[in-house]
């Protein structure tokens, strides 16, 4: 993280409708990446910039801030708003270690492929989420904006994950939470994951992503 950027000396110009740049800031592995990208037409529906937090607590733990930003109103625009955006994301100091352990205290609980899970759906009925065989997981899907539940569902899988990612445009705002505790995606669980997520300065008092 303390590198910093430049462009490589090999790098050429080309022509396009807009410019466009993907960083990648991983925080667990304290690199990041920047990949440009010429974008062949505008299209008025596209979000210009696309932020996406993804946080995985068991398993291969990784903690991603993804910024996708699109730009037309000078030439190496994209170029120009990467240089600020990394210096100020390179800055950030996230403890790592106490985010995935305050996370998988609330999200995670050891099972194995026989143990007992239930999710409440939608409607906030209970349904059983056992499946010989597989690992079961709950998902909640909390719009940040409209304040509502989209989706209170059960996961089945090969391999246990328990994690959340955070979706922001401006215009929609999604957070996810993938839990395997007995009844986890639940107000409460997304209430206790907020506080979290503002204890450790991800996201600001009205839950949207710092950044």
């Amino acid at each position: 993280m303390n590198e910093l950027f430049g462009m490589p000396p090999n790098c050429s110009y080309v022509s396009a409708n807009r410019c466009s740049v993907k960083l990648i800031f991983w925080y667990d592995r304290g690199n990041y990446n920047v990949t440009f990208i010429a974008e062949p037409s505008y299209d008025n529906y596209i979000d210009d910039n696309k932020h996406f937090v993804m946080i995985e607590v068991t398993g291969n733990k990784f903690f991603s801030y993804d910024i996708h930003h699109i730009c037309k109103e000078t030439d190496d625009c994209a170029r120009s708003f990467a240089e600020e955006k990394i210096i100020e994301m390179t800055k950030r100091s996230y403890n790592v270690t106490n985010i995935y352990s305050d996370l998988r205290r609330l999200i995670h609980q050891k099972s194995t492929l026989s143990s007992d899970l239930a999710c409440f759906d939608i409607n906030d009925g209970v349904r059983q989420c056992t499946v010989p065989g597989t690992s079961g997981s709950c998902q909640i899907v909390n719009d940040l904006i409209k304040h509502k539940f989209n989706k209170r569902l059960c996961l089945h899988s090969t391999q246990q994950s328990t994690s959340l990612n955070i979706f922001d445009t401006g215009s929609v705002a999604m957070m996810t939470v993938r839990c395997n505790r007995m009844l986890c995606n639940g107000p409460l669980t997304i209430a206790a994951v907020k506080k979290i997520l503002q204890h450790h300065n991800i996201t600001d008092i009205n839950d949207r992503l710092l950044g």
